[in-house]
């Protein structure tokens, strides 16, 4: 430790503190990854120094080492003193009294959590007295927060989550080892604390005074302080402290404190060195400096640092001594820096002839073109007074940028373009040509106010057709949440919840049969006013602004595909309810599936029909009727509806739902087929095709259940009515009977409103301070009329005289769809009317059997249904309705709590739900906010009270539930010739019990490619990934006497062409799936579902590797604890990379597997063996040991198998 000599000293310029006091240097910090030197003030200001000289000689002269200033900025949200500084590898972070702040290196402020912020009172006074910090040894993540009153830890991702530990005393130091936390306590005593069990493991007395330092290098601590006198008068007296002549030592794996190291000096600081963990720095205030070997301590280097300043000018002192206040080393050993209280920062190195650099491999700074000149003991202070005219510009030769001409110049007058004039005040102009329009606040916001976003139209127009979801508001993905730009996503922390402060929902879901052991789900339900900065704000700044969360919104892709977006970010149902992605063909249909999966009698009746059987396979059905699926809407739909319920709170996708879509007849008739997501459909088309979808998707449950089951469904939905024809003269001719699945809502004509001005006549416009004026009118009435109907037919050649046509209404189904197909008009009309959406009404039977509806019930014995309203579809307009790919839809669904009997309203905007209150889904008052669909159930009808979930418990003791297909072969187009099987199928006597082990693999072929965007200036950007399909799925037996034998090995049929086969990785070779050409073992996408779907809900656990990627392309959602992914028991999440099942099979195993293409019967074998052996080494306590050699050769390797082993 010879040769320490000073190499620089600088005076650093100190704000003065909030209290007006000349402020003084609290903290100093060498950053771990650039050349850089940080210090913090009691002025709230974080200033950095660079050794990176601005010149370069350019004849390889190692200029001498200096410190350049870098940056200065505000670090301390209030100018509270700075306590501490950590680094982290994206920036810094400081620590003050009652805020946490993380800035970038060059200065940028990017998080700053503060106690104001903060919700609860507990977390309040937490962030009340903080005094340390350190970074989690585990994670790069978290960081460990010590104060006053608490010790806690907080996730970057998620810093409202704030995980509380077991300790109570006052903290001074945190610092960790590989998985201790060492304590240091504001007594004087040091607690080794687990976090993983949360308590202290181990406890010294140390110090009998404070603590001034301690550090923590491998095994060992180090520690210094004061030691407390005895009071001199008695107990009355003041406490005296003295500094201890030792730095105690601890041995972490003795737990025991070993020899301490003298210091006669009295020691302030204590560091480890970083290069020789066994040498000790230790320091004084005095300026004192040794060298110290703790396992030779004879073996001491002493230096002396000069504390000394020169005196001001004029002043009658000589040389003003000092006192170290601050002591750092830097990582690579070769720098050391301290401060003293004259603000001066003193750098000291060991190695006179090196390259200045602080760390071993210093990452490049980015530095300003013109860098300023290394700072001197006469130095100008930035923030001390100086003339800015004494500072002179350089030479110059072209204009400067501040020079413009004045023709360039910009006026307030001439800098805004005219905002776009509403295409529905253009359509009212040409129909009232000539008349003034009087002006709607309601609809466009107070007059001559100045927006937040009056300007945006001035934007220039981008590609991106979703340029209006506000996607700024998106998370980042989750493979970048350790590295970001920012750790801590404080913004998180108001973005919890639902807008009833402090209220929770408690949702207690189960069947019918297995209530007692339903579960119970607390959803965490309140919003800040800083949501309306996020995408869950609700309520818009002025009428005719669109909240965020009705945003049409886009799933972003990175490198690792849709299964690194941050779904989990837009769900607040705590868990309870799935959202459904919108990136496929027919994703239009996400609103209405939302609601009807929320209906028990709908969602009872669709997924009790999966009970039965229904596989049709023939050449005709797949050919010639264009269903290669072999399934049905109803079938889909219900497969559909139950992954829904399994789901949770994890994203959904529609896509075997949409593919029998696709391929129905019916629905391309009617145009229900949308590829482009929408995007070239207006407002009245998108509200057109959301109405023919109800109408197309209650009929084909009611058609496919009668022709599946020969059972008719007309009561579930329909409505019934009575047609009375008479002759105008009142003569009765006959009566028919009919009913109907949905009703077409229709307005009353100005006849029937108009009686007291509310009517909407043939091209008349209706001012609408006049509509305010009049009788308001609700959803009931425009019910009577329209399905209470007198009409009269002119004579014709078939009528020889006019009828008179009376339509009543006798009997309501237990679901009431509405559709609403108004016109802007009907739509501005209904605007106007207070409470037009009625929460609930009752359907009355007179005595002339005629269904009537009534707001309330006034007789007690009056027949009557209470209808409730369970949810309604929504348009969302964000441009004019003419505009084409500018509006989407959503659901507000109110979804009831069996545990507590409450209800709650929730937002359904795709992959986003969260709670809404009940105001807001009944507020029609705003321009862009159109209901389509309305959905009432009978809410005392006992088929309306519960759902019929399959649980595993009551999904095996259905009775009439159909399995066989798990014990036979269902092949499609027949059985075909030259067929090789390489499986056996199962036996009654090897049911499926709960918990028996399936080995699983899939394989998979790409129908669509992927769609990228490549620009000169950034990196490939995904927009839509390659469309997979499933192609083969193999499953084997994962124990008993046929151990390993595969009884599943289905080739899936694809009749349409394929884009690739992806053979390397498939093993499907060309015509393996064609139905007229193949050999394979041949299987309708249905059969190979109803397998895997069946082996799901008898409860069997799945093995294999890299599950989670299967299953989601299969559409299968199964619980965590049904899988057994080797691909996530062999991982370290330290590390990040997860290990393909070839190397596994390889390094664990000592086989050599996919030889030649991928085999799935063969991948689910290796994956079974994996499993197998994982359990081994589980039990003998050697798999993570085992595990880390693995990837230690495999670093060697670069994780693949090496040639000569591969055959």
């Amino acid at each position: 430790m010879d040769g320490w000599t000073e190499v620089t000293r600088i005076p650093v310029t100190s704000r003065s503190s909030r209290s007006g006091e000349t402020g003084q240097l609290t903290s100093l910090l060498f950053d771990h990854t650039c050349n850089l030197l940080w210090c913090a003030d009691s002025g709230g200001y974080a200033s950095s120094f660079t050794s990176m000289s601005p010149d370069n000689t350019g004849f390889g002269i190692q200029p001498p080492v200096s410190l350049y200033s870098y940056t200065r900025f505000r670090a301390s949200p209030r100018g509270d003193p700075i306590l501490q500084q950590l680094n982290h590898k994206k920036g810094i972070f400081a620590l003050s009294k009652n805020s946490i702040t993380f800035n970038t290196r060059r200065g940028i402020n990017e998080a700053c959590l503060t106690q104001s912020q903060l919700k609860s009172d507990h977390d309040k006074q937490a962030f009340s007295g903080l005094t340390c910090l350190t970074s989690a040894y585990s994670t790069s993540t978290d960081i460990i927060v010590g104060g006053t009153h608490s010790l806690f830890k907080i996730d970057m991702n998620k810093p409202s989550a704030i995980q509380y530990f077991s300790h109570d005393k006052e903290l001074r130091f945190i610092n960790h080892s590989s998985k201790l936390l060492a304590l240091g306590n504001n007594s004087g005593s040091v607690d080794l604390f687990d976090p993983n069990s949360n308590e202290v493991i181990k406890s010294f007395s140390g110090h009998s005074g404070l603590l001034s330092d301690l550090d923590v290098k491998g095994n060992y601590v180090a520690t210094c302080g004061l030691s407390s006198r005895p009071r001199r008068y008695g107990a009355s007296g003041s406490a005296n402290y003295v500094v201890d002549p030792l730095v105690n030592i601890y041995d972490l794996r003795m737990m025991r404190v070993v020899s301490p190291i003298p210091f006669p000096a009295g020691a302030k600081f204590a560091k480890f060195y970083p290069k020789i963990p066994n040498i000790v720095v230790i320091a004084s205030s005095a300026g004192q400096i040794q060298f110290v070997d703790m396992y030779d301590q004879s073996q001491v280097h002493l230096y002396q640092a000069d504390l000394t300043s020169p005196s001001p000018a004029n002043s009658v002192s000589g040389m003003n001594s000092s006192y170290l206040s601050n002591l750092d080393v830097s990582d690579n050993g070769e720098f050391l820096a301290f401060t003293d209280g004259h603000n001066t920062l003193s750098l000291w190195g060991i190695n006179s002839n090196g390259p200045g650099n602080f760390v071993s491999y210093p990452i490049s700074l980015d530095l300003p073109e013109v860098t300023s000149q290394p700072s001197s003991v006469n130095a100008v202070g930035l923030d001390e007074p100086y003339p800015l005219n004494s500072v002179g510009l350089p030479y110059y030769k072209e204009y400067l940028a501040s020079y413009i001409p004045a023709e360039r110049i910009f006026t307030k007058e001439t800098s805004k373009t005219p905002v776009k004039i509403d295409q529905e005040l253009l359509e009212l102009s040409e129909r009232n040509p000539g008349k003034f329009l009087p002006y709607d606040p309601r609809k466009y916001g107070p007059r001559n106010v100045v927006t937040d976003d009056e300007g945006d139209h001035l934007k220039a127009p981008t590609k991106d057709k979703f340029n209006n979801t506000k996607q700024n508001l998106v998370p980042k993905f989750i493979s970048e949440r350790s590295a970001t730009a920012s750790p801590i996503s404080f913004n998180r922390e108001t973005e919890t919840g639902s807008p009833n402060p402090g209220s929770t929902a408690s949702f207690h879901e189960g069947h019918r049969n297995n209530d007692k052991n339903a579960q119970t789900t607390k959803i965490s339900a309140f919003h800040d006013e800083n949501d309306s900065e996020t995408i869950f704000q609700y309520k818009a700044s002025y009428t005719n602004q669109v909240p965020s969360c009705y945003s049409r919104l886009e799933i972003q892709y990175s490198k690792f595909g849709v299964d690194d977006f941050d779904f989990e970010y837009y769900n607040r149902s705590g868990g309870s309810f799935c959202g459904l992605e919108n990136h496929l063909d027919n994703s239009y249909a996400n609103s209405l599936i939302q609601i009807y999966r929320f209906s028990p009698i709908f969602y009872s009746v669709v997924t009790g029909s999966l009970l039965e059987e229904w596989l049709p396979n023939s050449s005709e059905v797949i050919i010639d009727q264009h269903n290669p699926q072999g399934s049905s809407v109803l079938n889909e739909l219900g497969y559909l509806f139950d992954m829904m319920h399994k789901a949770g709170g994890k994203n959904v996708s529609i896509n075997n739902f949409s593919q029998i879509l696709s391929e129905s007849p019916v629905a391309k008739a009617h145009g229900l087929i949308i590829k482009d997501e929408g995007v070239s459909l207006n407002a009245f088309q998108l509200q057109t095709l959301i109405i023919t979808f109800n109408k197309f998707l209650v009929e084909s449950v009611i058609n496919d259940y009668a022709k599946q089951f020969n059972l008719f469904l007309q009561d579930m939905t329909s409505m019934h009515y009575e047609l009375n024809i008479y002759t105008t003269n009142g003569e009765f001719i006959e009566m028919q009977q009919g009913s109907q699945a949905t009703l077409d809502l229709m307005t009353p004509p100005a006849s029937t409103l108009n009686r007291t001005g509310g009517g909407i006549g043939q091209n008349t416009y209706v001012p609408p301070q006049a509509v305010l004026t009049k009788r308001n009118y609700t959803l009931l009435t425009y019910l009577e009329y329209s399905l209470n109907q007198n009409k009269i037919l002119p004579a014709s050649n078939t009528n020889p005289f006019p009828l008179e046509i009376r339509q009543t209404l006798t009997k309501l189904g237990p679901v009431l769809s509405i559709n609403i197909p108004f016109t802007a008009q009907e739509y501005e009309l209904l605007r106007h009317y207070k409470k037009w959406l009625v929460p609930e009404f009752y359907a009355t039977m007179g005595n002339n059997k005629k269904v009537s509806f009534k707001p309330v019930v006034t007789q007690l014995h009056q027949q009557a249904d209470k209808y409730e309203l369970l949810g309604y579809s929504c348009q969302i307009n964000h441009d004019a309705t003419s505009a084409p790919g500018k509006h989407n839809m959503v659901s507000f669904i109110k979804i009831r709590s069996p545990a507590s009997g409450k209800d709650q309203w929730f937002l359904f905007n795709d992959f986003l739900v969260m709670t809404v209150p009940e105001d807001e889904v009944f507020n029609l008052s705003y321009s862009w906010k159109k209901p389509v669909v309305l959905v009432y159930h009978n809410a005392e009808n006992p088929h309306n009270q519960n759902f019929s979930y399959f649980e595993i418990e009551f999904f095996r003791s259905i009775e009439r539930l159909n399995d066989s297909i798990l014990y036979r072969d269902h092949f499609a187009c027949g059985v075909r010739e030259g067929i090789k099987r390489e499986y056996e199928l199962l036996t009654r006597r090897e049911a499926p019990q709960i918990g028996s082990l399936i080995a699983i693999d899939a394989e998979f072929v790409s129908l669509k490619p992927e769609v990228a965007e490549a620009r000169l200036t950034t990196k490939k950007r995904i927009i839509r990934p390659s469309v997979l399909s499933l192609a083969r799925i193999s499953a084997l037996r994962g124990e008993g006497e046929k151990y390993g034998v595969p009884f599943i090995d289905d080739y899936i049929v694809h009749t349409k062409p394929i884009f690739d086969n992806l053979t390397e990785f498939s093993g499907i070779e060309e015509g393996d799936l064609d139905p007229h050409t193949s050999t394979k073992t041949l299987v309708t996408l249905q059969t190979a579902y109803r397998k895997l779907w069946l082996l799901l809900n008898l409860g069997c656990t799945f093995v294999g590797h890299g599950l989670k990627s299967d299953f989601r392309c299969i559409n299968l959602q199964v619980p965590k604890s049904q899988i057994r992914d080797t691909a996530e028991l062999y991982y370290l999440p330290d590390i990040k990379r997860k290990l393909s099942l070839k190397f596994l099979a390889y390094m664990v195993l000592n086989e050599s597997v996919q030889k030649a293409n991928h085999d799935s019967i063969e991948d689910a074998r290796t994956a079974l063996l994996l499993y197998k052996k994982y359990l081994e080494l589980e039990s003998a306590d050697e798999f993570e040991i085992s595990l880390r050699r693995v990837y230690n050769k495999g670093y060697n390797l670069r994780f693949k198998v090496p040639e000569q082993e591969e055959y």
